[in-house]
Parts: C-alpha cells; sequence; structure tokens
C-alpha cells in the first residue's frame, strides 16, 4: 500500500491535470482520455489510502448514497456513472427504482442510464401505495385475485404497470387487467381512454357493480377506440363533459365507451368487422349517457318488433 505522502503526490499531479483539463475544455481541446486518466489517479488514491469500501451504518448505504447525490443535483441531469461512483455498488440502477416505486421519490428516467430527481421530499401516498402492493402480493389468491384487490384499495387512484406485475407475481400482469376490463366489465379507464394517463398507467373509476362497461366494449379494438376519442375531444357527446369537468361536478366514475349513432344490429358481435367499427357511425359517450341511450334503443326496437306482430 503508498504510503500518506506518496498518495497526497498522486492527488497534487491530479489537481494539477485537473487544472490543465479546465484550460483544454474550454478551448474545446478535452478528450474523454483526458477524464478518465485523471478520474483513475483520483479512484486510486482513494483506494490505497482507505482501502475496501468498508459496510456502511444502516441507512447510510449505498441508497442513501445515491439520494443524497440526487438532492445535492435536484433538478438537474445525472449520469448513471456518478451515482455508480458515489455508491460504490454494481447495483445502483436497482436503488435508483428502489427510491423511485418503493420510497415515492419522483425521479425521471432521462434515457441513456441519465436520471433527474424532481423534488427533494418523497411522495408520501405513493410510498404507502408501494407498501399496501407488498402486503398484496403476500397476500393468498390468483394472480388476477390479487391486482383485483390492488385496484379496489386504489380506487380512482393512478396505478402503474409495474406495480400490477408486482403485485401479481407474473409478468404480465397488464394482461390480467385487460381481462378484467374486457371479460369482467371493470372500469379500468388507460391512456387510450383517459388523456391524462400515460402508457402503462390504469385507474380504476368504480368498484361498483352498477358500473361496470357496457360488455359490447371489447368488441372495438384500442385503436379504434382511441380514434374516436381523440376526434370527439375525450368528451361526451350528450352531456357535453370532458373528465375534467365532471370532476369539478363531483363525478368520480366519469368514463367514456363507444356508441353507435344509428344502431346496426340487434347483435353487434354478428356484424363483420368493416360495418361495426364505421367511424363515421360511432360516437363518443360517458357509461351513464351510453346506458341510457342504450335503454332507449332497446324501448324502440321492442316497439317495433311488437308492431310487426
Amino acid at each position: 500500500m503508498a504510503s500518506l505522502r506518496d498518495n497526497a503526490r498522486r492527488l497534487r499531479r491530479a489537481g494539477r491535470r485537473l487544472l490543465t483539463l479546465t484550460d483544454k475544455l474550454e478551448a474545446g481541446e478535452a478528450g474523454r482520455e483526458d477524464f478518465d486518466q485523471i478520474v483513475a489517479e483520483v479512484v486510486g488514491a482513494q483506494r490505497d489510502h482507505f482501502g475496501p469500501r468498508p459496510r456502511a451504518p444502516r441507512g447510510q448505504g449505498a441508497k442513501q448514497q445515491i439520494l443524497d447525490h440526487l438532492q445535492r443535483h435536484l433538478g438537474k441531469p445525472v449520469h448513471g456513472e456518478e451515482l455508480a461512483a458515489v455508491s460504490g455498488i454494481q447495483e445502483w440502477a436497482r436503488r435508483v427504482r428502489e427510491l423511485r416505486v418503493e420510497d415515492g421519490y419522483e425521479i425521471a428516467e432521462l434515457g441513456a442510464s441519465t436520471y433527474r430527481l424532481e423534488r427533494a421530499a418523497p411522495n408520501i401516498e405513493k410510498a404507502q401505495q408501494w407498501q399496501l402492493a407488498n402486503e398484496i402480493r403476500n397476500s393468498p389468491g390468483s394472480a388476477r385475485q390479487r391486482i383485483e384487490r390492488f385496484f379496489q384499495a386504489n380506487v380512482g387512484q393512478v396505478v402503474r404497470r409495474e406495480q400490477v406485475d408486482y403485485v401479481s407475481g407474473i409478468a404480465e400482469g397488464s394482461r390480467r387487467v385487460r381481462e378484467l376490463r374486457d371479460e369482467y366489465g371493470w372500469p379500468i379507464a388507460s391512456h387510450i381512454d383517459e388523456e391524462g394517463l400515460q402508457p402503462g398507467e390504469y385507474r380504476l373509476l368504480s368498484a361498483e357493480p352498477k358500473d361496470r362497461r357496457d360488455p359490447l366494449q371489447r368488441l372495438y379494438p384500442e385503436n379504434l377506440r382511441r380514434q374516436v376519442f381523440e376526434r370527439d375531444d375525450y368528451t361526451c357527446k350528450v352531456c357535453l363533459r370532458n373528465r375534467e369537468k365532471a370532476l369539478a361536478a363531483g363525478d368520480a366514475r366519469f368514463y367514456l365507451e363507444v356508441h353507435h349513432k344509428v344502431a346496426v344490429a340487434d347483435d353487434l358481435e354478428s356484424l363483420p368487422k368493416r360495418e361495426r367499427n364505421n367511424m363515421e357511425n360511432l360516437v363518443t359517450l360517458c357509461h351513464a349517457d351510453h346506458l341510457k341511450e342504450t335503454a332507449k334503443l332497446q324501448k324502440r326496437l321492442a316497439r317495433e318488433r311488437r308492431s310487426r306482430s
């Protein structure tokens, strides 16, 4: 192991090279290898002087060091190489994920292993949501039953795909979400249905059986529903409300469905897709108005059948 004097000389050389590098950087002449050599000298002197990194006291380990570094650079991009250096571990990305998912810190992923801490304090509600997810994950039942319990415990709240996968304990958690929506009629909105949601985010609008989706909504492909909703500005064409207006009126169970302007058949499933999915004959309605319009249609069809008999 090098002596204290040797390490001091090594750091002074690195310091002089760093000053030279500063001038080269301002002149646009610095190369990456110049940085690498200085970093290597500093790391080498650190290891010679302190030896291997000791086990940190509880609460001061790699995750805390990563958090401290992100908080010192609040609102600014931080690269993975920095986090690896400050934490001294190879699994630094896992610790970043824990900070975001388990502890509720709002950490944006900017791509190329670069992150940005948006707020110094954690989102307590998100942290509590993860704690609940952990409890449900360890509860008995099938993957679908655990997903059901998680959604029911978070009615009206945004649920992310990674949480669904974690709770379910399977890699196809999002597939189970689609089954709940399409086969069991749960009013679960995605980015297709709700303008404010991002891909991979879901929201259960109501756990009440009376608010279940029209089962025929499963006949409309997601890309078709998205086109109809976007064209109609995510607004019900009967009550003229979108989700924002509905929430302002105290209606948290508001969600959208696709409806035929002119009824094309008593049995939609028997129709060819091209006729059933004609955009010009489709319109956006909220679930409540869709129920009313469907009831009106059924009464009219019943009267017509009676008149023919």
